[in-house]
């Protein structure tokens, strides 16, 4: 787990990984930082190197921009595909890039040093990004943009992972409209994966902090629908570090609990 940068332009009502300059130990990671967690994680077999980070924070932070560019990189994606180049070179693991909404350009561009990628569409309803939503401070949450990415991904080949987050103020119907979507961008590319259904989580200081979370039966219905809708061949993964009653969901059509992470940046 290399959380290579954890600012971001968007704001979440319910984020607690985004950081902003103030409260960032570093505005990046360096390679040098990359290349201990990732041969750390080698020493405990790990296989994959999961990149995750904010979404362009350059467009918002001008430290964020000039730190790329004293270093020689155009954008957050550029640094990222050099990352993984690096730990391709260096290392055996593989990498896997969680980096937001992108453009055919940046997938192309990260295509070639990753063996999968991924981006949860969280929620196809745009009440969610209306005055008052989780999601109205945070433009590449929009589900066009997002749909975007996986539809450029599909089309580029590029094996992608992707899911839903349950009960950020979305409907059961819209949980089912966002199934759909997945399924049919399975059924157009055959590029999906993996579809995680992750529960929200209230976490202290976040807007969303009094917010109700999703009982366990609340959780094991989009999981059947999930596995109903996208056919027996579909991994569909819960995070087990997410819930406490994770076994139930075996029964529900689970066959994936998601990647062991033994090693990340301290």
């Amino acid at each position: 787990f290399i959380p290579l940068t954890r600012l971001c332009r968007d704001f979440c009502s319910y984020c607690v990984f985004r950081q902003d300059p103030r409260q960032a130990e570093s505005l990046y990671m360096s390679p040098e930082e990359v290349l201990e967690v990732v041969r750390r994680g080698e020493e405990t077999g790990c296989r994959e190197a999961l990149f995750v980070l904010g979404e362009r924070p350059e467009q918002r932070y001008p430290g964020a921009r000039k730190w790329l560019e004293d270093r020689g990189y155009s954008s957050t994606v550029d640094y990222l595909r050099a990352m993984c180049e690096l730990v391709l070179d260096e290392t055996a693991l593989y990498p896997h890039s969680n980096p937001g909404t992108l453009t055919r350009r940046e997938l192309e561009t990260l295509r070639g040093s990753n063996v999968s990628m991924g981006l949860m569409l969280e929620s196809t309803s745009p009440r969610l990004y209306e005055p008052g939503g989780p999601h109205e401070h945070a433009p590449s949450k929009r589900p066009k943009a997002r749909l975007r990415t996986l539809e450029l991904a599909g089309e580029l080949g590029i094996p992608f992972t992707t899911g839903l987050l349950v009960r950020i103020g979305e409907t059961r119907e819209e949980r089912i409209e966002a199934l759909e979507a997945i399924r049919d961008l399975e059924e157009r590319f055959g590029h999906i994966q993996e579809v995680i259904i992750q529960n929200f989580l209230a976490k202290p200081a976040t807007p969303m902090e009094s917010s109700s979370e999703a009982t366990t039966e609340e959780m094991l219905e989009p999981v059947a629908l999930a596995r109903i809708l996208l056919g027996p061949e579909m991994n569909v993964q819960v995070p087990p570090n997410l819930t406490s009653s994770y076994l139930v969901y075996l029964d529900a059509g689970i066959n994936d609990w998601g990647g062991i992470s033994p090693v990340t940046r301290d």
